[in-house]
């Protein structure tokens, strides 16, 4: 204890960290930046669809479908897919 003391009045003690150097550690990470991740992409595919829903006109697919209906439906489909796999990775988490 002397020598810590000591180690530290003269600014000798340092303390050497490794970041990630556990496997729990950087899988916690990586699930944590891939819910994001899925979560930033949902909510970028919900905005193009409801902005693709919004705009009027465009190409027809037939005679009462606009492409940018259809795929502002198909994006909205997608961010929903996106937020409620994320939602379920969440809750279905272990709480220990």
């Amino acid at each position: 204890m002397d020598r810590i003391a000591d180690a530290v009045e003269h600014g000798r003690l340092s303390v050497n960290v490794r970041l990630f150097a556990d496997d729990r550690d950087r899988r916690v990470a990586t699930g944590l930046l891939h819910q994001v991740l899925l979560a930033g992409l949902g909510a970028a595919a919900g905005l193009m669809a409801v902005l693709l829903l919004g705009t009027e006109g465009g190409p027809r697919v037939t005679e009462q479908v606009d492409l940018f209906a259809l795929l502002g439906y198909g994006l909205f489909i997608v961010a929903v897919v996106l937020v409620l796999r994320v939602l379920v990775i969440i809750f279905r988490r272990d709480r220990t």
